[in-house]
């Protein structure tokens, strides 16, 4: 049954973001308005109801991303005011609230994207900044979130970006069966690349996904699930949705610094015009067989590969109309 569930956000300016949790019951709303608020799902009542709401960050929240369950109810946040905010429901006085636990301030521009890492690399975080840096942090003691270390740094691109063509962002291979893997939105380079870790464990930038006409504004690294291939999926500025196939090259290859790893076969399988206005967000479900992308058209699609592999477009979300499905 499709169903969707209208509720007043409570911000007072434009909602950059929205983030579920692993489960998809709650979910972290981020906003111009300075303000983080996180919601809880009523299953009785069907309806979202506000758990938290505070004042975050200095300028504008651009992302937010939540940790594993693992490690407890942990949410980091990234703004304007060029850092990363850690926060963690705690208990206190037998109530559950919300706490600032670390911030993490390195960069010399916009943090403009952050993502925790796959739970089995750990409580580690990535971010990246306009000044074309990524950065990766982990947590020295997952029970205390307070400490956090700078593990790795590497830059994406030929320095920093400082025009309205400058935007980053990024999405880590999920998969427990290859090495540390990430997908780097390249700002006005128009492309995304593909970034990993070299015999000295130095991240290095390896496969490039290209044919964009416009700034990238997404990248979505799909769950692997047991195939032999991975896809990402990217949003970008010119109103497509692209989808990329990632297979192993059997010749392998030699990559900068004179090391050999075998590397990926990069084909684009899907490009979808369909928005018809610039592409913000894409993302798959926990299966990595469903792939969602929302634009300035003011509509959610959703894709899902048919039986002969051709990507379709299955349902429509706009809300102001409610769900339609597609049959192509």
């Amino acid at each position: 049954m499709n169903q969707v569930t209208k509720f007043d956000g409570t911000h007072e300016d434009l909602i950059h973001d929205v983030a579920f949790n692993y489960y998809g019951n709650r979910l972290a709303t981020c906003s111009s308005d300075q303000k983080i608020k996180i919601w809880d799902y009523n299953e009785t009542e069907g309806i979202w109801e506000s758990n938290f709401s505070i004042k975050a960050h200095s300028c504008a929240v651009l992302k937010s991303s939540w940790a594993h369950p693992e490690y407890g109810q942990v949410l980091a946040s990234c703004s304007f005011d060029r850092s990363v905010a850690i926060w963690e429901e705690v208990y206190h006085d037998a109530v559950k609230k919300w706490v600032p636990m670390a911030t993490l301030r390195d960069g010399n521009g916009t943090v403009q994207d952050v993502e925790f890492a796959p739970n089995h690399l750990g409580l580690r975080l990535a971010i990246v900044a306009a000044d074309g840096q990524v950065r990766i942090y982990e947590a020295m003691d997952v029970t205390s979130l307070v400490h956090w270390t700078m593990i790795d740094s590497f830059p994406v691109g030929d320095g920093p970006s400082k025009d309205e063509e400058g935007n980053h962002c990024l999405s880590w291979c999920t998969s427990k069966f290859t090495a540390q893997m990430m997908v780097v939105g390249c700002a006005k380079d128009h492309v995304a690349k593909i970034f990993r870790q070299d015999h000295n464990n130095k991240w290095q930038a390896c496969e490039v996904l290209g044919g964009h006409g416009g700034v990238v504004h997404d990248v979505s690294w799909a769950p692997n699930m047991g195939r032999s291939y991975h896809l990402i999926a990217t949003a970008c500025k010119d109103g497509h949705v692209r989808i990329f196939k990632l297979t192993d090259d059997s010749q392998g290859g030699a990559l900068t610094g004179g090391w050999s790893r075998k590397m990926f076969n990069v084909t684009c399988i899907a490009d979808f015009a369909d928005h018809n206005a610039e592409v913000w967000r894409v993302e798959w479900n926990v299966t990595g067989t469903i792939l969602t992308s929302s634009g300035d058209d003011g509509k959610v699609r959703l894709w899902k590969a048919a039986y002969n592999g051709d990507w379709k477009c299955m349902s429509v979300v706009s809300a102001e109309d409610g769900p339609s499905t597609f049959q192509r």
